[in-house]
């Protein structure tokens, strides 16, 4: 494998935490110390569950999402708020949000780290996000609706 990374500082070891999740889907805490294992990276799992924490990455459904902190802006935390709808239609993801709230729901989307979009635009009520491929688009689309139905958890919890 090569040399042992383990002594590594902390805002490497969360930018490479930041980089699996955002790579891979990776829905376990042992999953994601593999993949840091796999880059040359130990280490514990009380200290990537602080990590976890520390970033505000979420679990959802089966997998985490990463969606960095930036001070005055919306998190994932406002979709249930704002999204009424979400349909996937070939490799594009429509949300339907309330009147006005399109822009924000667009900008946390683009931020979220590990979500499988290219791109999204925004109207006023209106949010397409362009998916890779079909199979993206349906797994952003059960993504974002996992998300509207309160089936997120902060990850940095003991599995």
């Amino acid at each position: 494998m090569g040399v042992t990374l383990s002594s590594v500082d902390k805002q490497t070891r969360q930018d490479l935490i930041l980089g699996v999740i955002s790579e891979r889907e990776v829905g376990t805490q042992q999953e994601l110390i593999e993949a840091l294992k796999d880059v040359g990276v130990e280490v514990a799992q009380a200290t990537v569950s602080r990590d976890l924490a520390e970033l505000g990455v979420l679990k959802v459904g089966s997998r985490y999402l990463a969606l960095p902190h930036e001070p005055g802006s919306a998190g994932i935390e406002v979709l249930p708020s704002f999204v009424l709808g979400v349909t996937p239609a070939q490799n594009i993801v429509v949300i339907h949000t309330r009147d006005g709230t399109a822009g924000a729901v667009s900008n946390v989307l683009d931020r979220v780290r590990g979500l499988r979009l290219v791109g999204t635009i925004a109207g006023q009520d209106t949010v397409m996000g362009v998916a890779p491929d079909s199979g993206a688009a349906e797994e952003v689309a059960n993504l974002i609706a996992d998300v509207c139905r309160a089936r997120t958890r902060p990850a940095g919890s003991i599995e």
